[in-house]
């Protein structure tokens, strides 16, 4: 027999949830799946969230009379962890309060417009997804969960995590040692200087070059700025549309969202990575001047042309540069002494500006 594990992602709103949420990890456990989730959520909780939910299997959202925490874009944590997780399709349960209003004062929206942000999110979710179920009491959730689960993972199959026997593990090891040894002889054959051979930043600058092979692209100053537009998903009384914003950032800017992404080196796809997730939770005031009663956005992607410009000038300002290759060959870049040290600067500034 297979001993196959699921890892489940659960998203609430906090102590208001903390019984239904308690009940919901112990009953999980029981079942034989490992689940994960934050309890308390800041701005600086948001990229853990994003890797736990990458490496999930299911995401369940437990919602009870609260719309949660506002993030700094106005929608809650929650409701940024459900569309983080359907754009990464995965599979999703919804557990919801029958009677939210009927629950006790203490765990209920305390203002007009988060009450109307519950009611707004609460049909989204009723009309989006199609395994929703409801509660009245926490001792029900053991019980929802025990017939959910297998329908869940019926539904949709997951690879899960299988604990491997000690023989094929054994041998696996050994060939990745006898890979890892391959690969840094590999790297000592080639050197540094060959790293930065094949990648396509190299493609893109040289795409830049006239003639002479003079780059015609110039040193830019950190207060200098970049105007591009990008693609989101606004998302307005249950409804969503597609725009095209503006956005207009500094270079200093642009250093301090990408810069700590190379920390340490990461490849050159990283550069698309940090700027579409860092436009998924600013994007909503560029939304809410076409949108105003906009609530939420979505699958922003920054246009490829601006995307090419930055990774160009990134480079080009020596802010950037190639140190090494993955186990894949693909090359990693990080940040350069320059880049750190402008980078420092900047973070330092940012944080006096919070601290006063």
């Amino acid at each position: 027999m297979i001993d196959k594990r699921y890892h489940v992602f659960i998203s609430t709103t906090g102590a208001d949830m903390q019984p239904e949420r308690s009940v919901l990890a112990q009953t999980l456990a029981s079942l034989g799946f490992f689940s994960w989730g934050l309890e308390t959520r800041t701005p600086l909780t948001t990229a853990f969230a994003r890797r736990q939910i990458d490496d999930c299997d299911y995401f369940v959202l437990l919602l009870g009379s609260r719309y949660g925490d506002l993030s700094a874009s106005g929608v809650s944590y929650v409701h940024l962890e459900y569309i983080y997780a359907i754009t990464k399709q995965k599979p999703v349960l919804v557990i919801m309060h029958e009677s939210p209003d009927s629950r006790a004062p203490e765990v209920q929206e305390p203002t007009k417009e988060g009450q109307r942000k519950f009611e707004d999110f609460r049909r989204q979710l009723q009309r989006e997804r199609d395994m929703v179920v409801t509660f009245r009491e926490p001792r029900e959730l053991e019980v929802i969960l025990r017939h959910a689960m297998p329908q869940l993972t019926q539904r949709y199959p997951s690879l899960g995590w299988v604990r491997p026997n000690d023989a094929p593990m054994q041998a696996l090891q050994l060939e990745n040692e006898k890979l890892r040894q391959k690969n840094a002889q590999l790297m000592a054959s080639r050197g540094r200087g060959a790293a930065s051979s094949a990648s396509s930043l190299d493609d893109d600058m040289s795409a830049t070059m006239g003639d002479s092979g003079v780059l015609d692209v110039p040193v830019v100053r950190g207060d200098e700025s970049m105007s591009f537009d990008y693609r989101v998903h606004a998302y307005q009384d249950g409804n969503f549309r597609e725009l095209r914003p503006r956005r207009q950032m500094t270079w200093n800017e642009l250093l301090v969202v990408i810069g700590p992404g190379f920390r340490p080196p990461a490849p050159e796809e990283s550069f698309a990575r940090l700027l579409n997730e860092y436009l998924n939770i600013s994007a909503l005031r560029d939304v809410q001047e076409t949108m105003p009663r906009a609530h939420a956005t979505a699958r922003c992607q920054i246009n490829v042309r601006a995307l090419h410009a930055i990774k160009v000038q990134f480079k080009n300002n020596q802010w950037i540069i190639p140190v090494g290759r993955d186990s894949r060959h693909h090359i990693l870049w990080g940040l350069s002494d320059a880049g750190e040290e402008r980078l420092n600067e900047l973070m330092a500034v940012q944080s006096l500006r919070v601290g006063s």
